[in-house]
């Protein structure tokens, strides 16, 4: 009986994977999530699972995403394709924007902390201290967790294209 579950079950997933390729993504984006959740454990020895919710730290969820879009592409319509090519555009800008555009914005929220405490700046009830600061990725990070969604990209890819 639960093997005929599992068949069943299976057998399903493999049916949407190839009527909508998007639900690729969509399982990329649960893995990458929950990967968050059991770093996060790991690292401060309790279970946080509202931290499937966020978006900060590590994996970078901006290059893993773009980087599983851009593998789908590639897939689908091929190396020589424009459609793979707009996503290799888009997946450089989003590493990027990981990488530089958010330490940037890192920085001003180093900034702004510094300044509160120098003023000693009164706090309202909605106002929080001290702002995220390290919401940036390192190069390591980024290529790692590139890496890691071109290969999960495609194991999911073709065990529901081949099986």
């Amino acid at each position: 009986m639960w093997n005929h579950i599992y068949w069943s079950i299976n057998n399903l997933l493999q049916e949407w994977i190839k009527m909508y390729p998007i639900f690729i993504i969509f399982v990329v984006w649960l893995i990458i999530q929950w990967t968050k959740v059991i770093i996060d454990s790991i690292k401060y020895r309790r279970f946080y699972w509202w931290h499937i919710f966020t978006s900060w730290w590590f994996p970078s969820f901006h290059s893993w995403i773009a980087t599983s879009a851009t593998m789908l592409a590639l897939l689908e319509t091929g190396f020589d394709s424009v459609l793979f090519a707009v996503a290799v555009a888009f997946s450089i800008l989003f590493a990027y924007d990981a990488m530089n555009l958010r330490y940037e914005a890192g920085q001003h929220a180093h900034y702004i902390n510094d300044l509160r405490i120098d003023l000693q700046w009164v706090l309202t009830k909605n106002e929080k201290l001290p702002l995220k600061e390290r919401i940036w990725h390192t190069p390591f990070e980024v290529i790692w967790w590139v890496i890691f969604g071109v290969i999960l990209t495609y194991i999911i890819y073709y065990f529901a294209m081949i099986a």
